[in-house]
């Protein structure tokens, strides 16, 4: 990785793009179209439900072919830390250590350099490129998906602890789905000790414990579906009956089938106790991506690009979701493999760290598979 190009991703992940930081996301983007700003390309914005949002920012290239297949790169900018100044940006001979740089600005500095390379040997053409985050509150995303074909996604293979080889390569070719759910009870309450009888008594706590239990029953393993009620918030004190309480879950899924099951499950939960009112609100969704023929075609292609630069490529099946899942959710035809960023670890903690020779063979990767997909 050159010294220009470090200093560069030093000077991204300093920009403090926590997800609901409007003005530093959109100074994230500043620095995405700065770094392109030679290059033919057409940016638009696209604004989010939700004001408190930065919009999605897409680049599109002013050579197009209507007979050329087109291919879409795409990455997060936003972070997960409300907060970097607790961080410490640190660079050794192997690692730079600092937030955001394995997931995913070093991805996405992968596609600006890709982009790069490509316009200098005239074959920046069909490409267009995308840096978003929750999809759900972007309505554009729909439209801008069913005119993707080929769809490249910059996530690093993450949370490694042995330095990885670099004539080594995994692509993700399937991923499981994602809902996340938060369901809120709302009741009268009361004292504990006053209210002694059964009919009297409305909590909604006691509800969201019984209705925790149905969810949980929910899950499948066999089928590789898993539900986790990861946080429950609510009450008042101990001998109050909680007048409010609230649930957070989230299910991994591995078929459309089971996606739509758990869904359909969750969205039709009613209250067991008929004083008591829920409101079920979905949080996160990401249609499982499933190891399609479009799928395996481009893994095939980019394994072939592989043995031409030395670079063995091997397909893994991953359980967390990317932004491989948030676009595939609205077109299932489209043909796409993630991981194509450079690996690291740590990630989502204050040790987040990316390989530093992990990044050029990414770049030569991107450029060799985009040129072949151009061609076929």
């Amino acid at each position: 990785m050159k010294k220009e190009v470090i200093d560069k991703l030093i000077e991204f992940i300093r920009i403090d793009s926590f997800a609901f930081k409007r003005s530093e996301v959109i100074r994230a983007q500043q620095f995405v179209k700065e770094y392109l700003k030679d290059i033919p390309i057409n940016w638009v914005s696209f604004e989010s439900t939700n004001k408190d949002l930065a919009p999605i920012l897409m680049g599109k290239a002013k050579k197009w072919d209507s007979k050329l297949e087109s291919i879409t790169l795409t990455g997060h900018i936003d972070i997960v830390y409300p907060d970097i100044s607790d961080f410490t940006i640190k660079l050794t001979d192997d690692k730079l250590f600092g937030p955001g740089t394995a997931d995913m600005k070093a991805g996405v500095l992968v596609i600006l350099e890709a982009v790069k390379e490509l316009h200098k040997k005239n074959q920046f053409k069909n490409t267009s490129e995308e840096e978003h985050f929750l999809t759900s509150h972007y309505p554009d995303f729909e439209e801008i998906a069913q005119d993707i074909e080929n769809l490249l996604v910059y996530e690093g293979e993450g949370s490694l602890d042995v330095k990885p080889n670099i004539n080594e390569k995994l692509l993700v070719t399937k991923r499981k789905g994602i809902l996340g759910y938060s369901i809120k009870a709302n009741g009268p309450g009361g004292h504990s000790g006053v209210l002694n009888k059964e009919s009297m008594r409305h909590s909604a706590i006691h509800e969201l414990l019984s209705q925790s239990q149905d969810i949980l029953r929910l899950s499948d393993y066999k089928k590789g579906t898993t539900i986790n009620i990861g946080k429950f918030n609510g009450g008042q004190a101990l001998n109050v009956l909680a007048p409010e309480a609230e649930i957070f879950l989230d299910a991994r899924l591995d078929s459309i089938e089971e996606y739509n099951r758990v869904k359909s499950a969750i969205e039709a939960i009613t209250p067991k106790d008929k004083v008591i009112k829920l409101e079920t609100t979905n949080k996160v969704n990401g249609f499982p991506v499933e190891e399609t023929e479009n799928n395996l075609k481009l893994f095939k292609l980019a394994r072939q690009v592989g043995k031409e630069i030395g670079l063995e490529i091997d397909s893994v099946h991953k359980g967390g979701a990317s932004d491989m899942n948030r676009l595939t959710s609205f077109n299932p035809e489209i043909s796409c493999l993630d991981y194509l960023g450079p690996p690291g670890g740590g990630e989502h903690t204050k040790d987040e760290f990316l390989y530093l020779n992990t990044f050029d063979p990414c770049v030569r990767l991107s450029v060799k598979l985009i040129e072949k997909i151009l061609q076929n």
